[in-house]
């Protein structure tokens, strides 16, 4: 090969000219086909090439072409060919070189187009390497991916890159948090959701989430208290209302401290479920203290309530207190005009002294209040042995002293209480009314049974035992009828006992 420039021989393989430094045009050898195609178009542009020589021709002046003129006829017809020829030689040569250009040129734009796709290739290469090395979405991916295979120490390896890549984002805290649990690192799981919550860049939902998580996680180890010590510090309402099963708030009372002159029905409430512990004494109440069930009843004197709330879930709250100095002056005690001791006759007890309030009485030794036996007029001893009590309520709910009285009353007869219910008993199934002695009755499904209620004196016909009918049903329920019994305690003939319209007493005899 050899050097279009300087015509020196070129070793095979070289790009330039060793001894000029020309560029070395690599032209394949020609081929019958390739030559006709280059003279052709050769051939077009040795037209466009005459055509412009014809255009300067006709701007020459006349002498040049007289002498142009002149010369031609003078040459011979030998020189002629001959200067056509190298005409056409040189035309030839560079419409060659002007072929091999454009050749050239296109060899050089496809090189430019595959080193653009290689190049391209390498950007896409290096930026997905760049992805999965500095991409938290990546880091994500591939930690989710560790945990369903079970490898949550993986796992978290990738979150902590990813951490290191975009900061505590809640889902890598979750996910962390999450896998830390799997493993049975609950603490480094808590620890993980507290360091997010003290960041306070976490929206509503993500806080609550992140408490719901901790909550979890303590509730399922039992550990309250560190759940009671967690919510203390949230400042957000709306979570620890969530919440607040797990909190033990101090009881709250009804009442303020101070001066009343009226009795107190202190109240004492607690946020949630549990037992409120009380001490009226001042002294520190804890769970074997009182335990708050109903209002307490305050009346004359001072009070130092004390109380501590602690939940279902024994977490217990500060002790709060409270004094009440109650200042009322107490009802005169009710005036029982029969005393104590032994009567063998029926007797009436009658009390004096309601001026000053209402007078309520117990009959089995307890000690009365409202919600005892009101004292409406005369009451009837009862048979036996039996312990009263009076006391007088003000309209303040001022108490008076507690008045006692103790009475054995023994009748003196042979007709008992259970001999007077057999004389019901006979005389209904004489009737018709029983149809047999144990109370069965084609009235009823079960049975009549009768008891002794007291002993009443009806004007003019003397004493008597009062006795209710009860029906024992088959499904084994006790239900009061309408009828009563009065038998006569001295000679046990048996009567129903009737009332007019003026609630008077009346008999009607079963004999």
């Amino acid at each position: 090969m050899r050097c279009y420039n300087c015509g020196c021989e070129m070793a095979e393989g070289h790009l330039y000219c060793e001894k000029c430094g020309a560029e070395i045009q690599m032209v394949p050898d020609f081929e019958p086909e390739i030559e006709n195609s280059i003279t052709e178009v050769l051939s077009t542009v040795a037209e466009e090439i005459e055509g412009t020589a014809s255009v300067k021709e006709t701007v020459d002046d006349d002498d040049t072409i007289h002498q142009n003129d002149a010369m031609h006829q003078s040459d011979s017809v030998p020189q002629k060919d001959k200067q056509d020829e190298n005409d056409r030689d040189l035309q030839k040569n560079k419409l060659s070189q002007i072929f091999f250009e454009k050749e050239q040129r296109k060899g050089r734009f496809a090189l430019s187009l595959i080193s653009f796709i290689v190049i391209t290739l390498a950007a896409v290469f290096v930026t997905v390497a760049l992805y999965h090395r500095f991409s938290a979405n990546y880091q994500i991916e591939q930690a989710r991916a560790s945990a369903l295979r079970g490898d949550y120490e993986e796992a978290i390896a990738f979150l902590e890159k990813a951490r290191m890549l975009e900061g505590d984002s809640f889902e890598i805290v979750l996910l962390e948090a999450g896998y830390y649990d799997q493993i049975g690192e609950k603490q480094k799981a808590v620890d993980v959701l507290i360091k997010s919550i003290r960041n306070r860049h976490l929206t509503f939902e993500d806080e609550e989430r992140a408490y719901e998580n901790i909550i979890a996680i303590f509730d399922e180890e039992e550990r309250y208290e560190d759940i009671a010590k967690l919510l203390s510090f949230c400042e957000n309402a709306d979570i620890v209302n969530h919440f607040q099963k797990y909190l033990a708030f101090a009881p709250e009372f009804g009442y303020a401290s101070g001066n009343y002159d009226e009795v107190i029905l202190l109240k004492m409430s607690a946020n949630t479920a549990g037992k409120i512990y009380y001490t009226l004494d001042g002294s520190n109440p804890d769970e074997k203290s009182d335990v708050y069930t109903a209002p307490l009843f305050l009346e004359s004197g001072e009070y130092q309530v004390a109380a501590v709330f602690v939940n279902d879930y024994g977490v217990k709250s500060d002790v709060v207190r409270s004094w009440y100095m109650i200042n009322l002056t107490a009802p005169d005690p009710p005036e029982v005009f029969l005393a104590s001791g032994d009567y063998d006759v029926p007797t009436m007890i009658e009390v004096g002294g309601t001026e000053t309030g209402t007078v309520y009485y117990t009959m089995d030794g307890s000690n009365p209040g409202k919600d005892s036996l009101q004292y409406t007029g005369p009451i009837t001893m009862p048979l036996g042995r039996s312990n009263f009590k009076f006391v007088t309520i003000s309209e303040e709910g001022v108490s008076s002293e507690v008045v006692s009285r103790s009475f054995d009353f023994t009748l003196k007869t042979d007709v008992t209480v259970g001999k007077a219910i057999d004389n019901v008993v006979q005389a209904l199934y004489a009737r018709k009314v029983l149809t047999d002695l144990q109370g069965h009755s084609t009235e009823i499904k079960g049975k009549y049974v009768f008891q002794y209620d007291t002993i009443v004196e009806i004007p003019n016909l003397g004493y008597y035992y009062v006795l209710s009918e009860y029906v024992d049903g088959d499904n084994g329920v006790r239900t009061k009828t309408e009828r009563m019994y009065a038998v006569e305690v001295y000679t046990g003939a048996p009567n129903r006992l009737i009332y007019d319209e003026n609630g008077q007493m009346g008999l009607i005899s079963l004999q």
